[in-house]
């Protein structure tokens, strides 16, 4: 996906093309296996629906510690869970007049004296776990709660604390510098501070490509967006989530030396990009991954063997991309096998749902071309994403007046969830009252706006309950599946903090509270199940995962054991850092209220006797 912006990542160093042939090579290297004319694609559709296996072989499987890891959290992790929640529970077992027994007593004072450390996030789990089951939580867990979301108030006071105005040329150099220290280009960097020209003469010097050089000239000195400099409400939350990247408020005890989050996360220098579509982080039931847009293909159809190693098969599928990410719905609908490739993208995607029981897809990201700013390099495209090169290219014959192109970036995704504003030429159809269907081969969708809300940028946040029929197998061998999830849609572009409101946390907590058990799995993607995935994946690990670093900068270095490359940005670290303090702090108001009102309960029923 970087190459669409010009960049493309190889190992540790990066290698810079011109913006237009990054998106031309992208195009043409991306292309999948698969069809490559309307023959083929014909071909290709009837075998799948008259084949009773497909089987594909995989290159790449678990290792044994990974299969072991995750038959264990399968088999007994979440149940252990689960009861040891019950433990700090001071429930239902009240006797009908209200008052409490003494081996209740005795029981909740041992249970008081078992709880967790207080740092740790299992009390976060603990305090879920039972909000899920309508029981009350201890007040010791609350507190330990409390404790844990102190480690992330010194970076959330400080946010607000910024100014929300415009911000100077010099915080857009100093955030710039920040992506010249993370890439490793010291020489030039030192040149640049010292004000010295930087040219053909002495590129040598900087042992750096004069391609390389020039490209990251060109981000240095770009024109500075407006919509940073002005005033503009809209982009007021962005602007102080940068300048809080700035902020020197971390502390160095052995070097007795302040610093900022933008100083750490650019030490880390270029993260790896993950190998697999889709990840799982350990002993929980988060799972993080790319989008529908080429890392799925419709390869899950029709396993002879059901769902025996589902989520390993699903865990080791290769990333990737497919062209028709880039192309618009007319272009897509022109030529069948344009068509075959989205759609098996699409069924792909949602049959692997399926087989991995996944009840909740927190979706990051647009299914249409949208303009955005670069929130690494500061720079706003004012040119279409697609130019003469693209439309030049054999196989891709385009239209370029349409709209679609004269974004300066694509689609994140393909519309499954069948938003109205989806541009891939999917057949949605509107049937009224916020109800759409759409059919894809033998696949029958069916989505439903449930609610709708936005952030401060004006950025949705749409929650849709999609159910999917279709018939696994063929003729007379053929059984029906039916898939039945929440899809929560949160807009924010590439590379961009989140920045939700509280109204928003509450329906992002509202909804991981009421997944249905059958279906454990909360799977979060964006384009490329990194950036975006990673930011909110931070949040959600609060009441989600066991384990996780108090160290708010440790915590980072941990998910990117899981999900190599998570968070692409310090403005999307921050922005992490805030949403974890803001869920703990959602998950305490609940437990309060819920206290309220058994409480409220217990006096009415007394007053009725």
């Amino acid at each position: 996906l970087e190459c669409k912006r010009g960049v493309r990542v190889s190992g540790d160093r990066w290698s810079v093309t011109s913006t237009s042939q990054g998106r031309a090579d992208l195009c043409l290297k991306r292309m999948r296996e698969g069809c490559s004319n309307d023959v083929e694609a014909l071909a290709h559709n009837l075998t799948r629906r008259l084949t009773m296996g497909r089987h594909s072989h995989r290159v790449n499987s678990l290792s044994e510690k990974d299969n072991a890891t995750i038959r264990k959290w399968q088999e007994t992790g979440r149940e252990n869970l689960t009861e040891r929640s019950r433990m700090y529970s001071q429930r239902e077992s009240l006797p009908s007049d209200g008052t409490t027994s003494d081996v209740m007593t005795e029981t909740s004072m041992h249970n008081v004296k078992e709880a967790t450390d207080p740092l740790s996030s299992t009390n976060a789990q603990y305090a879920v776990e039972l909000l899920k089951d309508g029981f009350g939580v201890d007040p010791q867990i609350r507190d330990n709660i409390r404790e844990r979301l102190a480690l992330t108030t010194p970076i959330t006071v400080e946010l607000k604390n910024q100014a929300s105005g415009g911000l100077s040329d010099a915080d857009i150099k100093e955030a710039r510098k920040g992506l010249l220290r993370e890439a490793g280009c010291l020489g030039l960097l030192k040149q640049i501070e010292g004000k010295k020209p930087v040219g053909a003469d002495n590129v040598e010097n900087l042992k750096m490509s004069e391609t390389a050089v020039a490209f990251f000239r060109t981000i240095y000195y770009g024109e500075n967006p407006e919509i940073m400099l002005g005033n503009d409400p809209a982009y007021q939350e962005l602007r102080k989530v940068t300048r809080a990247t700035l902020s020197k408020v971390f502390v160095n005890a052995a070097a007795k030396e302040h610093f900022s989050v933008r100083d750490w996360f650019t030490s880390r220098g270029i993260q790896p990009r993950p190998v697999y579509t889709c990840s799982l982080v350990s002993n929980s039931d988060l799972l993080l991954g790319q989008g529908p847009n080429g890392g799925h293909g419709g390869s899950s159809l029709y396993k002879p063997d059901g769902k025996k190693g589902a989520l390993r098969d699903n865990l080791t599928k290769m990333t990737s991309h497919i062209k028709e990410l880039w192309m618009s719905g007319n272009d897509i609908n022109q030529r069948i096998f344009h068509r075959v490739n989205r759609d098996e993208e699409v069924i792909g995607f949602l049959v692997g749902l399926k087989q991995m029981d996944v009840g909740v897809v927190i979706a990051l990201g647009n299914p249409r071309s949208y303009n955005m700013m670069n929130v690494k390099t500061m720079l706003y495209g004012k040119g279409g994403y697609a130019d003469a090169d693209v439309f030049s290219k054999p196989g891709l014959s385009l239209d370029s007046r349409s709209e679609t192109y004269k974004r300066n970036t694509a689609r994140d995704f393909f519309n499954y969830f069948g938003a109205k504003d989806g541009d891939d030429g999917l057949p949605w159809r509107d049937i009224g009252d916020g109800v759409r269907k759409c059919q894809i081969q033998d696949f029958e969708l069916t989505s439903i706006l449930v609610k709708t809300m936005k952030n401060s940028a004006g950025w949705p946040m749409d929650l849709y309950e999609l159910k999917v029929v279709w018939r696994d197998g063929c003729l007379c061998a053929s059984v029906k599946e039916e898939l039945s999830i929440q899809v929560l849609n949160i807009r924010t572009w590439d590379q961009s903090p989140s920045m939700l409101v509280a109204d928003e946390v509450d329906l992002l907590v509202e909804t991981i509270l009421d997944k249905d058990r059958d279906n454990k799995f909360v799977f979060i993607h964006c384009a490329g199940g990194i950036g975006r995935t990673g930011n909110i994946a931070y949040g959600l690990s609060e009441i989600m995962c066991s384990g996780v670093p108090k160290d708010p900068l440790k915590k980072l270095e941990w998910f990117r054991s899981f999900r190599p490359g998570c968070i692409q940005t310090p403005e999307q670290l921050v922005d992490g850092m805030v949403l974890s303090n803001m869920i703990l702090q959602n998950v305490i108001a609940r437990c309060e209220k819920t206290m309220k009102d058994r409480s409220v309960t217990s006096k009415a029923r007394r007053k009725e006797k």
